[in-house]
């Protein structure tokens, strides 16, 4: 049977990794977690990762300047560099302006994505702090060629090539996935405070992907290669003083890993991840020669982990890692290399089949620091509880500590006249703990959790002492913040399905400074689908209550582009399908985003860079149309 004809009994079944690294039911899994499968992909529809990853309770998208999410409040400047990106499981490096996931995967590709809200750090290290997500790719499953091809076209420009092609011979399986897309533009519109007249640019998009896995046995290889170049900047004003900024981001990521089975209960896991990302900035010439801002990152993991089972009552995961990080030939950060390493553990206990215990732990050190700073080790627990109160009912409770290393650029960056970097940063820590209350029938899935977060050491950008910068980076930040989340998926017959979601989040910081983060309050997500053996028909509609000012941070900023208010955002799909010779099936698709043609601003959370109110954030009403071809061998 494949995904797309699934029941959401039958895609309950479906075991996931991302939360223990080892495969377990989503009832079992004692972690915030929600999994958006192929199907729900291709019923409510998205051009890119991060529009279908703001369908997710508490997790919301910031298309400015630079692509980010912001989950459970947290602000989208910072959380860059404190979510964290997983490709079958291998990190993919932070998600900073030197590349990220949320434009670059091919959508075709992805068989189902695990997002784990809160901490991951016991398990996935340095920068899984507000998030991990995990997209895991289509599997072969059953020899021969199994290919999803898709070309899109529509507003703003639009050209899509997206495609999938897997083969599969007894053990052997090769895949090919790639993306070409290239946006020419919606207009990013900003006030001139100086004529108080509009003036726009065109905010486009160009990435091309390329995505091979291999795999014989017990051995795979994958090397994933993107290139992303994108419009840069919303903010200068006014429009004489404009610099036509833009950026330029190739990455890669090569990993080998071999899986060895002692027997039946017991598994050896190694991997050797190699990233490559480079961030530069260039302005046509107009101010390269005062600054051109350029930064290759090179990240080398070597991580090995044994999981298994003591008992029938008892699993146990442990696991060694190694990373090594190096910055070289940038233009405003010296040459340096550091290394750090880990150990962690996570113990699953039943004492009895309603009732279980799980406890991890991981320990990190640094290794090597630049100029000889001194070495850094913290332990990072997770606790974990579940009781199950009646055959549908469970109640779980968590708490787990994560943490963010500061980058090397952090530490050295100097910037003459703007910033410089503090040798001896912390890595910033978060505290969380949670309770949830889960409800899982054939039909039915609720889910209702608490939360509460406490996080210290922030790095901020502060006012610098030194006459030379105008700011430095310190740890200088607390934040408390609470949270509720509710979640509710249902397969009303085998044609409709419906989920919905509502959260609510407040957040302060140590001076009691209320919505410190500028994140709506209050959101509210509603999906219905309509699928049947010839149409499917999605709708979405995502709610966001009003945006909190910027003041907050800069009394002397710029009052120059609308408020940050709040907005609904509507799409809706719809696709006819066509069947070809039993085996192949064509696909047409129309898609419709913001249909109620809202003006998307949101606050502008760096104002120490750009001193605006806001900054434009979201396209206008667009239509796009797409035909896929899917084709299975026999």
């Amino acid at each position: 049977m494949a995904l797309i004809d699934m029941s959401l009994e039958d895609l309950l079944k479906i075991p996931v990794t991302t939360a223990t690294k080892q495969k377990e039911s989503f009832r079992d899994t004692n972690a915030s977690i929600t999994v958006i499968t192929r199907q729900q992909i291709e019923l409510f529809g998205g051009q890119n990762l991060f529009e279908i990853l703001e369908r997710i309770v508490s997790v919301n998208s910031n298309y400015g300047v630079l692509t980010a999410i912001s989950t459970r409040g947290s602000k989208p400047w910072t959380g860059l560099l404190q979510h964290l990106g997983l490709i079958n499981g291998r990190p993919f490096g932070n998600l900073s302006g030197a590349h990220n996931l949320y434009t670059s995967i091919p959508l075709s590709s992805i068989e189902r994505i695990e997002y784990i809200r809160g901490p991951g750090s016991v398990l996935y290290g340095t920068n899984a702090y507000q998030g991990v997500f995990n997209v895991i790719t289509r599997q072969a499953s059953a020899n021969g060629w199994d290919v999803n091809q898709s070309l899109t076209l529509g507003s703003f420009d639009t050209k899509t090539l997206d495609g999938s092609y897997l083969f599969k011979q007894e053990n052997f399986i090769a895949k090919l996935h790639m993306l070409y897309t290239d946006v020419g533009g919606w207009d990013a519109k900003t006030n001139d405070p100086l004529s108080n007249n509009k003036f726009s640019r065109k905010a486009f998009q160009q990435d091309k992907t390329l995505h091979i896995e291999l795999a014989y046995q017990n051995v795979s290889l994958s090397h994933y290669r993107s290139v992303q170049q994108r419009f840069a900047n919303f903010w200068d004003g006014p429009e004489a003083n404009y610099i036509p900024w833009s950026k330029q981001h190739p990455s890669s990521q090569t990993n080998l890993s071999y899986q060895h089975n002692f027997n039946d209960n017991w598994q050896l896991d190694s991997h050797f991840t190699n990233i490559k990302k480079v961030m530069e900035w260039s302005s046509n010439g107009i101010a390269d020669s005062f600054v051109r801002i350029k930064s290759p990152l090179n990240i080398r993991l070597l991580e090995f982990n044994l999981t298994g089972k003591l008992n029938d009552q008892t699993s146990l995961l442990v696991g060694l890692n190694h990373e090594s990080r190096r910055v070289y030939q940038a233009t405003t950060i010296p040459d340096t290399k550091e290394q750090y390493a880990s150990a962690y553990g996570q113990i699953k206990h039943y004492f009895s089949p309603k009732f279980s215990l799980e406890f991890g732990g991981q320990y990190v050190t640094s290794i090597d620091l630049i100029n000889n700073i001194k070495n850094q080790s913290d332990f990072i627990p997770r606790l974990g509880i579940s009781y199950d109160l009646t055959s549908d009912w469970v109640v779980k409770l968590r708490h787990a500590k994560a943490y963010r290393h500061p980058t090397s650029g952090e530490r050295t960056i100097e910037t003459p006249g703007i910033q410089k970097g503090t040798p001896n940063l912390n890595a910033e820590t978060i505290k969380t703990t949670e309770a949830q209350l889960l409800y899982q029938k054939t039909d039915q899935l609720f889910s209702l959790i608490l939360y509460n977060n406490k996080e210290s050491d922030l790095i901020l950008l502060t006012p610098s002492s030194d006459p030379n910068f105008a700011l430095e980076n310190k740890n200088s930040g607390e934040i408390s913040s609470y949270g509720v989340e509710l979640e509710y998926k249902q397969q009303f017959n085998k044609y409709w399905y419906g989920e919905a979601s509502l959260a609510h989040q407040h957040n302060e910081d140590k001076q009691g400074t209320h919505n410190t983060n500028l994140a709506p309050n209050n959101t509210v997500k509603v999906g219905l689908a309509y699928d049947n053996l010839n149409w499917q028909l999605g709708l979405y509609w995502l709610s966001y209550s009003k945006y909190h000012d910027n003041i907050l941070f800069d009394p002397n900023r710029e009052l120059v582009n609308p408020a940050a208010n709040g907005y609904d955002w509507l799409t809706f799909k719809a696709s006819r399908k066509f069947e070809i010779n039993g085996n192949d099936r064509l696909t047409v698709s129309l898609e419709l985003k913001n249909l109620l043609d809202e003006e998307v601003y949101q606050p502008n959370d760096t104002p120490v860079f750009y001193p605006l109110n806001t900054l434009p954030a979201r396209e206008g009403f667009g239509a796009f149309l797409s035909i896929n071809y899917k084709f299975q061998s026999k």
